[in-house]
């Protein structure tokens, strides 16, 4: 990777600097923990937007009673209609910290939503929940009938002992 950067890359002149030290420290300082090192070369762990034909297999979660997804609020009506499907990923992320959900539906938009979700109501549907890092889990897809609250992100985003 560091050496098709620095030959093949745009930009290539501005990344002479680049070392494999600096690559392994994305990896193990990514919060959401979305890339890891196998047989010396990294790999996304998830949110692929399409099929790689390569074999990633997920850990089930089957502990995790309560995961959460932020969104635009734009988007509710579709989802409470439709309920919460991969569009243009394979899966639907989802985490067990409300506060990341929030910032994730800030980046769609600037009032977001948090949606509660049930991962033994997906189970008991037969949609396996996977776990993908720490805190990420990813689904098929989301029914309404799991969704069990909608809240606004305002307060979360705002943090603590400023309500």
């Amino acid at each position: 990777l560091v050496e098709s950067v620095k030959t093949r890359w745009r930009n290539k002149h501005l990344y002479q600097w680049l070392t494999a030290e600096h690559v392994l420290a994305v990896v193990a300082l990514d919060p959401k923990g979305r890339f890891e090192v196998r047989n010396g070369r990294i790999r996304a762990r998830y949110g692929h937007s399409r099929s790689l034909n390569i074999a990633i297999s997920y850990q089930l979660d089957e502990v995790s009673a309560t995961l959460y997804h932020g969104t635009a609020t734009s988007n509710l009506a579709s989802i409470m209609r439709e309920g919460l499907k991969p569009m243009k990923r394979m899966y639907v992320h989802l985490t067990l910290n409300p506060l990341e959900a929030c910032e994730t539906g800030r980046r769609h938009g600037s009032n977001p939503v948090l949606l509660v979700v049930s991962a033994d109501c997906l189970r008991r549907r037969g949609i396996r929940v996977y776990i993908a890092s720490k805190t990420i889990r990813l689904a098929e897809y989301v029914p309404v009938e799991c969704i069990e609250e909608v809240e606004s992100c305002s307060e979360i985003l705002r943090g603590p002992g400023i309500r």
